[in-house]
């Protein structure tokens, strides 16, 4: 018999500023493969942590540590998160995973 553990998964919020448009495409699509772009500069998703740790090395080895910075915030479930919006919503969510 098979048993095959859940997976738990984290939701996580990313907000960036890259000072150089070479990197800031790259950070940019691969943000894409894990996360739900949400507007410039901001992505958001569950991620599982093998997913999470996947997405940080490889934008560790775009980003250049000294100009470049990327933050998470995480919560355990997404319905703990609140958001607002002012104006428009730039995109639609879509569930990929």
């Amino acid at each position: 018999m098979n048993h095959i553990e859940p997976v738990n998964k984290v939701f996580y919020i990313a907000v960036y500023d890259i000072a150089s448009n070479k990197r800031l495409q790259k950070v940019l699509n691969t943000l894409r493969k894990y996360m739900n772009w949400v507007q410039n500069s901001a992505f958001e998703g569950e991620l599982t942590a093998k997913q999470f740790h996947s997405l940080k090395e490889e934008l560790n080895q775009i980003i250049n540590k000294e100009k470049d910075s990327i933050i998470f915030y995480h919560a355990e479930e997404q319905k703990y998160i609140g958001k607002k919006i002012l104006g428009i919503e730039k995109n639609e969510i879509t569930q990929f995973y």
